[in-house]
C-alpha cells in the first residue's frame, strides 16, 4: 500500500473550503439580512451535556457552544478562555491566565468552572463515556479517580484564583494545548446551573449556559438552531447569525433540499458521488476515521477467543474488492489502525514514517494463508468443518452499513466456508447497549481521533480501558506503558507506539478496513468554514457568507 493515496489526499485535510458551484445551491442571507449557515447530518446529537457526548458529531455541535482554555481550528492552536500559559521546565505544569469572558447569560467565567468540568468528566458516579479521557492526556491522578480509588478533588487541577488555572500532569505531553482547543469534555461548565437541572441538564436549550461563539435556541422538529453569542469574549469576529443544522435521516433528501436551494452544505453518500464529483461546489476531506469490525474474544461464540481464527478473517479479506464494492471505490483500503496522516518522526507523517505493508495484512488478502489459519482454529477448537462454524455481524440500520455487511459476509463465506448472519440494530442501540455491554460477536464500527496521535487509537484497545471491545493482552498494555514513560526522545516513543500497534495485529485484535473520505457539496457563498482529520470533521464558528 505504500502511501499511494495519502500524499494526494492530505491537503484536503485541513483545507478550507471556499468553493464556487455549478449546481443550484442555497443561498445564505435571511429575508432581514442575517447571515445563515443551513447544513444537514443523518445521525442525532447523542446529548447536550458536553461531559457526556461521545462522538464527533456531539463535539461538532458543542465546539461552536462551548470555549476551551485554547481553541482549535483546522489544526491551528490559538488562544481561547486563557489569553496566555506558562509551563514549567519539565513540561509538567501549565498555568492559565484567564481573560475577561462570560458565559451567556453574563456570569463571569472562572478558573473553578474548569476544575468543576474536569472533576465532574473523571467522577465515576457520573459515568461519562469519555471519563479515560484526562489520563489519556496525562493529567495527575486521573486514572485514580476514575476507578474511584481517589477523590475528584485530587485530581491534577486546581483554581489558583478566579483567573489563573493550574493543571499538573504526570509527564509531559505535546498534544495537550492541542487537544484542549478540540475536546468539548475539557471546557468549562456551571456548577449551579448543572446541579440546577440535574437530570434534565441540557435536555432543552434553555437549560443550559455557553461558554461559545454560539448559543443553542432550539431543538424543536429535529432542527437545532444556534445563535451568535453576544457574550463571547470574541463576538466581534464571529460573522454568521444564526446556523440551523437539520436533522435528515435519509440522504438523498439532504441533497434533495441542497438542490432546492434549502441547505448551504450536505455530505454526499458513495453512491451519488460520481454524479457531483467535477462540480465546483464539489469538495473531498480524509477525515481522519479509520473504520474496521470490533471482535469480542469473549463472546459466547467461541471462535473468537482463538487467534487463529481472528487471523483467518483478517487474510480472508481482499479489501481492494471490499472497498470497490462496498464504497463504490471512494474510500482507501487499509490494513492497520493508526491513521497514516497523523504526525510521525522527524515531520513525516505516521503513513510516510512506517511502512505498513510490511507487517500488516495483505492489502489484498491472502485466501490460501486464510484458510491455514482457519484449519489451526479448527483442529485446536475441536471443529471438524468449517460449515460448522457460525458467527453474527451487527451494524446499524443504514443502507450503506448493510451493503458493507452484505459485501463482508460474501468474501468470507466464499474464501472460508463459514456462515456469516447479519443482525441490523439502530444506531443508537448499537452505540448505547450493543457495543459498551459487549453484546455482539463482530461488529462494524470506527474511529475518529481526537487528537494528533497514534494514542487516540491504541488506547481504545488497553485493558483498562476497554472501548467496546472487551480484548486485552499485557504485552500490548506493556509496550504503551514504556511509550508513555519515554519523555525524552520522541523518535522512540513514537517506535515504541508503532511496535504496540504491530502486537494487535499479530494477534488478529480486530479486523482492518478502510480509512475514509468524506464527499460534500458547499455553497460558493460559505467561507471559511473548515475542515479537519482530528476530533471535528467542519468547523463553522469562525465562518461567514460572502456578499
Amino acid at each position: 500500500m505504500k502511501k499511494r493515496f495519502f500524499a494526494l489526499l492530505m491537503v484536503a485535510a485541513m483545507i478550507l473550503a471556499t468553493l464556487a458551484s455549478c449546481s443550484t445551491p442555497g443561498g445564505s442571507s435571511s429575508s432581514d439580512g442575517d447571515k445563515v449557515f443551513r447544513y444537514a447530518v443523518n445521525t442525532e446529537p447523542t446529548t447536550f451535556d458536553p461531559t457526556k457526548g461521545n462522538s464527533i458529531g456531539d463535539n461538532e455541535i458543542q465546539h461552536a457552544i462551548t470555549e476551551g482554555l485554547t481553541r482549535n481550528t483546522g489544526g491551528e492552536v490559538t488562544p481561547g478562555i486563557a489569553e496566555s500559559w506558562d509551563i514549567s521546565d519539565d513540561g509538567t505544569v501549565y498555568t492559565f491566565h484567564l481573560r475577561d469572558a462570560n458565559w451567556s447569560d453574563g456570569e463571569p467565567i472562572t478558573a473553578g468552572d474548569f476544575v468543576y468540568s474536569w472533576q465532574r468528566l473523571v467522577d465515576p458516579d457520573v459515568g461519562s463515556p469519555y471519563s479515560w479521557f484526562l489520563d489519556t492526556i496525562a493529567v495527575k491522578n486521573a486514572a485514580a479517580v476514575e476507578a474511584g480509588e481517589k477523590d475528584p478533588s485530587e485530581l491534577g487541577i486546581k483554581a489558583i484564583d478566579d483567573k489563573t488555572l493550574e493543571v499538573t500532569l504526570d509527564q509531559p505531553i505535546t498534544v495537550l494545548l492541542s487537544a484542549l482547543g478540540m475536546q468539548s469534555n475539557l471546557c468549562p461548565l456551571r456548577q449551579d446551573i448543572v446541579e440546577q437541572y440535574g437530570n434534565e441538564f441540557a435536555a432543552t436549550a434553555d437549560k443550559n449556559v455557553y461558554s461559545g461563539p454560539f448559543v443553542l435556541t432550539s431543538t424543536e422538529n429535529n432542527v437545532y438552531v444556534f445563535e451568535k453569542n453576544p457574550e463571547f469574549w470574541d463576538a466581534d469576529n464571529i460573522k454568521l447569525d444564526r446556523v440551523e443544522l437539520n436533522y435528515i435521516e435519509k440522504p438523498d433528501t439532504a441533497l434533495a433540499m441542497y438542490e432546492n436551494g434549502e441547505l448551504d452544505y450536505v455530505r454526499l453518500e458513495n453512491a451519488v458521488v460520481e454524479n457531483y464529483k467535477d462540480n465546483d461546489d464539489y469538495g473531498v476531506y480524509l477525515n481522519g476515521n479509520v473504520d474496521y469490525c470490533y471482535i469480542n474474544p469473549d463472546s459466547d461464540n467461541k471462535v473468537f477467543g482463538n487467534k487463529n481464527f481472528r487471523l483467518a478473517l483478517n487474510y480472508a479479506l481482499n479489501r481492494v474488492e471490499y472497498n470497490q464494492l462496498a464504497n463504490s471505490g471512494l474510500y482507501n483500503p487499509y490494513n492497520a489502525l493508526c491513521f497514516p496522516g497523523l504526525s510521525g518522526k522527524d515531520g513525516k507523517t505516521y503513513g510516510e514514517t512506517y511502512d505498513v505493508d510490511s507487517y500488516a495484512y495483505p492489502i489484498e488478502g491472502d485466501v490460501d494463508q486464510a484458510k491455514d489459519y482457519l484449519n489451526k482454529a479448527m483442529e485446536e477448537l475441536g471443529i471438524a468443518d468449517p460449515s460448522d462454524i457460525e458467527i453474527e455481524f451487527v451494524t446499524t440500520d443504514n443502507e450503506s452499513n448493510k451493503k458493507i455487511a452484505e459485501v463482508l459476509q460474501e468474501q468470507w463465506q466464499n474464501a472460508l466456508g463459514i456462515k456469516v448472519n447479519i443482525r441490523q440494530v439502530t444506531y443508537a442501540d448499537i452505540y448505547g447497549e450493543v457495543y459498551p455491554k459487549f453484546d455482539y460477536e463482530i461488529g462494524y464500527a470506527g474511529w475518529g481521533p481526537d487528537f494528533d496521535d497514534p494514542t487516540t487509537y491504541l488506547n481504545l484497545f488497553r485493558s483498562d480501558i476497554n472501548w467496546y471491545t472487551p480484548y486485552g493482552n499485557a504485552d500490548f498494555d506493556a509496550k504503551l506503558d514504556a511509550a508513555q514513560a519515554e519523555v525524552e526522545d520522541a523518535n522512540a516513543r513514537m517506535d515504541l507506539l508503532n511496535e504496540a500497534e504491530q502486537i494487535l495485529i499479530e494477534d488478529g485484535a480486530w479486523v482492518p478496513l478502510q480509512a475514509r473520505n468524506q464527499s460534500y457539496l458547499l455553497s460558493p457563498k460559505m467561507k471559511d468554514v473548515t475542515f479537519y482529520s482530528f476530533s471535528i470533521n467542519i468547523d463553522w464558528a469562525y465562518a461567514d457568507v460572502a456578499e
